[in-house]
């Protein structure tokens, strides 16, 4: 008996100390905005477990105490080897994925520059930062079928009360910096080739000029003359002031884009659940 009431005691003072714990990481984050206006994101021990329940429960680890922060101006490129969780730092960043610890904060530029905590938001909070705040290109195009490229460029800005003809407008300019043939833009780009359909991407992605960027290998499929327009928008985006986190494979795109690298190590690998063993 006495051993059952001393693990509930243990387990009450754990929770209490966890609580304590985001209490105190939530009170130092708030001091870190107040203290840096230039300060747009603040990930603080972030880490990231899957369980593969399909597999007995085994735990696989993809992250674990990664922190950074990011000002308006700064490049950070994310470098390391396959498995390190780059592209799963940046989803919990974006709020695809919940980060199992840690806490991230984000200057919310529509509400007085207040800081907003993804590890702890409502949807609705989230998908007004990613409107407004965040934005996020990936090296795949997911889009609704038949909807033509210039409307699927424009839409973001249209989205924020941009009038229809300024939208066009901006959206073919960026398209033809990008080197997508005018003759696509009615086309909906479900046909494009890989490389097209990236630029595409890449242009939905840039044109609303969020303040905060994430970008998970947008030119992986592109050739030396493309990857050298898009790292000039990166650059051009850095230089007006956005905040950048950024996965590149290449290391000449890397090296004119970053204004710091952040590495990161694989952590351990797994480790077997409930199912599979004590």
């Amino acid at each position: 008996m006495r051993s059952i009431d001393a693990g509930i005691e243990a387990g009450i003072h754990a929770h209490a100390d966890a609580n304590a714990d985001a209490d105190t990481e939530a009170r130092r984050g708030e001091h870190a905005f107040a203290g840096n206006a230039a300060l747009m994101l603040r990930a603080s021990r972030i880490g990231k477990t899957f369980t593969l329940h399909g597999q007995g429960g085994v735990r696989i680890e993809a992250l674990a105490g990664v922190s950074l922060e990011v000002e308006r101006g700064e490049c950070v490129v994310l470098v390391g080897p396959s498995g390190a969780g780059k592209s799963t730092l940046l989803r919990c960043l974006y709020g695809n994925y919940l980060a199992s610890t840690g806490s991230i904060e984000i200057r919310d530029m529509t509400d007085q520059g207040r800081p907003v905590s993804i590890t702890g938001a409502q949807p609705h909070d989230v998908l007004r930062l990613r409107r407004s705040v965040v934005g996020y290109v990936s090296q795949f195009l997911r889009v609704i079928p038949r909807v033509p490229t210039l409307t699927l460029v424009a839409e973001p800005l249209l989205s924020r009360g941009v009038s229809e003809a300024e939208a066009r407008a901006r959206a073919a300019a960026l398209l033809a910096r990008l080197n997508v043939p005018e003759r696509l833009w009615t086309l909906a780009p479900a046909t494009f080739s890989g490389g097209e359909q990236q630029r595409v991407n890449i242009a939905r992605g840039l044109i609303a000029e969020h303040p905060l960027l994430l970008l998970d290998e947008p030119t992986a499929s592109l050739d030396a003359e493309n990857r050298d327009v898009v790292a000039d928008l990166i650059v051009e985006a850095r230089e007006r002031g956005a905040a950048i986190v950024g996965i590149f494979h290449d290391e000449q795109t890397r090296a004119k884009v970053a204004t710091r690298r952040l590495e990161l190590r694989p952590p351990r690998r797994h480790e077997a659940g409930h199912q599979a063993g004590h």
